[in-house]
């Protein structure tokens, strides 16, 4: 009996599929909306940086001007005018990672050509955290296949 259940858990542990697991997490939209949260709200609108941590600059007197009156943030620049550019991220899940686009025409400019491309794009500490959720809903997803075959 107890041979039996631990092959039964052996095998379990066989059949496990890392990357699937991994896949499938990365594929859960809500899972999407959080990775994309973290670029969008923590790097570019709170702090106002790209993914290597470099400042996207500060707004002209002007604009300063202009978006305190919208009721917009105007301490530095956030990339968030009409909301274009953030509607258009998307996480793509794949072989267990993922990657992150979104288009940067705006109007009669690019967003990558003024500020580069690693404004789409996670931080070391924002990819940190992202690889600490995965590998709590992994364990998390471990521990389930095996409690079936158990």
């Amino acid at each position: 009996m107890a041979f039996e259940r631990t092959k039964k858990l052996f095998n379990a542990l066989i059949i496990l599929d890392e990357t699937k697991i991994i896949n499938s997490i990365l594929q859960n939209k809500d899972f999407q909306k959080f990775i994309i949260s973290l670029n969008q709200n923590d790097q570019l609108f709170d702090e106002g940086i790209d993914s290597l941590g470099v400042s996207l600059g500060e707004y002209s007197d002007f604009t300063k001007v202009k978006k305190l009156a919208d009721g917009q943030r105007f301490d530095h620049i956030t990339l968030l005018d009409t909301g274009g550019f953030y509607k258009s991220f998307v996480v793509t899940a794949s072989n267990g990672g993922f990657t992150m686009t979104a288009d940067p025409v705006k109007d009669d400019s690019n967003l990558f050509d003024d500020f580069g491309v690693e404004i789409v794009g996670l931080t070391k500490e924002n990819l940190q955290i992202v690889i600490n959720a995965i590998r709590e809903k992994l364990l998390t997803k471990i521990r389930e296949q095996i409690n079936l075959a158990a």
